[in-house]
């Protein structure tokens, strides 16, 4: 492990001083909804100017790990996520607000936030000598199969209502295609409007979909967010609940840290994906598969656990190739050619050092992130008991705000709104956002990559492949599995018989 013989070289008080502060503004930028990693880090990169290439990266890593720290607060307690990435956290976190157990799923979301990103490092120190091989080993037939299991999801994620659940995937795949044609450069579905031509931004419709959906819906709540729980214990804020939550379901934890990592790998893929993915096999492999959705603490542990392990994959093609795994490594790879580092093979031999305190600097950020996020984010509890006709209108507001933010347009102001309507009238009438915003995630990548896999491999792409191939043959497993299951039950209810 190179990186652990360089953490005593950053518990300077300089450099201890540097992380306080880039942690506390990273949490702060998290919290706010629509900014995210890659805006912390560019409006830090021109502080750095005047800083040494160490201090640069202390302040740039340490800021970047608590984002998502921030994130995961807001989608639990106000159901209002700060990045696309913790989008998956509401779907349970802000239910189990709700009844009263804001503290527990924060603090579970805090410990496997903090402890997949430690393993997501380990892993990334383990893989910077094989770096090389495992990146391109993965191509468009793998893209492809990996969106094609993520949408597997929508069929496990709405068991009990599986006919408008494929409903409102469908729907979400329609969204997904509006925009520019990759294969032809026409344009589709954008009636012509100018800012359609990228398609539908994801921020402002996850904000709409439930940060939104969720305020509206509050204007009529009369009663505190935290009153469907029986009795509110304000002794017990339920924060050791949550820690040992982490501990009693670590099979599941480790898996999501994996899952996350292996996404995190493959360039441009995004940290949403993980998280779904995550959430979905979570649902998947539980016994138990009705909780999910309405407060399970397992669905809060598998997104944020695979949210952090991730970073550690997209840190590998970010530092041996210069590929930037998303779109904060894209401005990370900014920052650091600006102090003369240029990502790539030097970085992995002339420059190890400064490899090794990267990550290092990463892992020592997130120690000081999550006592900064346990200390502030564990006190913000109070808002469950604020009544929600009052909290409803400065959602909608912060709501607004970061769907601005995203990109600096009005359009995504009403594009926000829009989906706000969508989310509540889908909420009111039992279809799923959830399925939705996974086909909305996953559209895209579905049809670029069949496109460019039947032009490059052709057909046989797909199944020849052996990482392809694997996820094929999960994919199958996953849809026949539940029948699988329950021919399984029968057959044992008649041998007891």
């Amino acid at each position: 492990m190179g990186f652990l013989s360089v953490i005593p070289s950053l518990l300077q008080w300089e450099l201890i001083l540097i992380m306080l502060a880039g942690s506390m503004f990273g949490l702060i930028v998290g919290i706010l909804p629509g900014l995210g990693g890659s805006v912390t880090l560019a409006l830090l990169i021109p502080l750095t100017f005047s800083m040494s290439p160490e201090a640069a990266i202390v302040l740039l890593l340490s800021a970047y790990s608590s984002v998502n720290y921030g994130g995961s607060i807001t989608s639990i307690l106000v159901n209002t996520p700060g990045d696309a990435a913790n989008a998956a956290t509401t779907f349970d976190g802000f239910p189990l607000a709700k009844q009263g157990k804001a503290g527990m799923a924060i603090a579970a979301a805090i410990v496997a936030s903090v402890m997949g990103g430690f393993i997501g490092l380990l892993v990334l120190d383990l893989l910077i000598p094989v770096a090389r091989k495992l990146i391109l080993s993965f191509s468009y037939p793998e893209f492809f199969m990996l969106a094609l299991f993520g949408l597997t999801i929508i069929a496990i994620v709405t068991q009990g209502n599986t006919f408008r659940g494929l409903i409102s995937g469908l729907f979400g795949l329609m969204l997904a295609y509006i925009g520019t044609d990759p294969i032809m450069g026409n344009t589709r579905f954008t009636f012509g409007a100018d800012f359609l031509w990228d398609g539908i931004a994801l921020v402002p419709a996850i904000i709409g979909l439930f940060a939104i959906a969720e305020a509206f819906s509050l204007f009529r709540q009369n009663t505190p967010l935290g009153s469907e729980m029986v009795k509110f214990d304000t002794k017990n804020s339920g924060v050791w609940d949550g820690v040992k939550a982490v501990f009693t379901n670590f099979t599941l934890f480790i898996r999501s840290c994996f899952l996350g990592i292996f996404v995190g790998i493959i360039p441009g893929v995004g940290g949403s994906v993980a998280s779904f993915l995550a959430y979905g096999t979570a649902v998947q492999m539980s016994k138990d598969k009705e909780k999910f959705g309405k407060g399970a603490i397992e669905g809060v542990i598998a997104v944020e656990s695979a949210n952090d392990a991730k970073e550690g994959g997209a840190l590998l093609p970010t530092i041996a190739f210069g590929i930037p795994g998303s779109s904060a490594m894209a401005v990370l790879v900014g920052g650091l050619m600006m102090h003369g580092l240029a990502p790539g093979p030097e970085m992995l031999t002339k420059d190890i050092h400064l490899t090794n305190m990267l990550i290092a600097a990463a892992f020592v950020g997130k120690v000081f992130a999550a006592i900064i996020s346990f200390v502030i984010g564990t006190r913000l509890i109070f808002v469950t008991k604020i009544r929600g006709s009052l909290m409803a209108p400065g959602i909608i507001a912060i709501a607004l705000v970061g769907s601005f933010a995203e990109n600096g347009h009005f359009s995504d102001v009403a594009l926000a709104l829009v989906f706000g309507l969508i989310g509540f009238y889908m909420k009111k009438y039992g279809y799923s956002r959830i399925a939705l915003i996974i086909a909305m995630v996953l559209g895209a990548l579905l049809e670029s990559s069949y496109h460019q896999t039947m032009t490059t491999f052709g057909a046989s792409g797909f199944v020849t492949r052996p990482i392809s191939l694997v996820l094929l043959s999960l994919t199958l497993l996953s849809l026949t599995w539940p029948i699988i299951q329950k021919k399984m039950k029968k057959g044992k209810g008649g041998i007891a018989a």
